[in-house]
């Protein structure tokens, strides 16, 4: 049943690690599927062209009202997801929207600004300006979607229980920590409910 929510920023390599872990732990990697039913549940499929547009080609400015559906529709399809459990969730405020679930692990993967650069500019083939105007556009997306929809910056470190800098890891690694970490936090959870069941029995016998 394990539920994980990732943040990461663009030339991390974090959805590198979140598809190694979804992997490992078998579990169901969700992304951007997760925006494109929202929106068509809310109504409003330009808000999912919005929010899937990072660096801002499109130009596509939903109203209000549409906002305000697609964060209500987000926001009961990521809960419904973690009452289903095994489940891998990448951004869209999840590490928000489940806080207050203590059998929920939330990871941020970061990484210098050079190496992101370095990464985006490799795999997208571009140069170095190109690839930092990207950098700077999804930064700049990815911060206001939480800033528009929860009021949160994405790099508030107390929205986290791992933050994973890849200055000096491999993909390889982090997905080690992460699964580590996931196996702890249902160890912990586990216990606890064991020990409240316990508690439970021990109450009954005594009335």
């Amino acid at each position: 049943m394990a539920v994980i929510t990732l943040s990461r920023e663009m030339g991390s390599r974090g959805d590198d690690v979140a598809r190694l872990v979804a992997e490992r732990l078998g579990l169901r990697l969700v992304d951007r599927d997760l925006i494109n039913r929202a929106a068509k549940e809310a109504g409003a499929p330009e808000v999912a062209l919005a929010e899937i547009d990072e660096l801002g080609l499109l130009g596509v400015k939903p109203s209000a009202m549409a906002l305000r559906l697609y964060r209500e529709k987000v926001v009961d399809v990521i809960h419904e997801m973690a009452v289903a459990g095994d489940v891998l969730l990448v951004g869209r405020g999840g590490q928000i929207i489940l806080a207050d679930r203590p059998d929920v692990l939330h990871v941020r993967i970061i990484a210098p600004h050079a190496m992101r650069l370095a990464l985006v500019r490799e795999r997208c083939r571009v140069p170095d300006e190109v690839a930092a105007a990207r950098l700077d556009a999804s930064d700049a997306a990815r911060t206001g979607f939480l800033k528009r929809h929860f009021g949160v910056r994405s790099d508030e470190a107390l929205l986290y229980d791992l933050v994973i800098n890849m200055a000096q890891l491999d993909v390889t690694d982090a997905a080690d920590l992460v699964c580590l970490a996931a196996a702890r936090l249902d160890s912990a959870v586990r216990t606890n409910e064991q020990e409240s069941h316990s508690q439970a029995a021990e109450d009954c016998e005594c009335r």
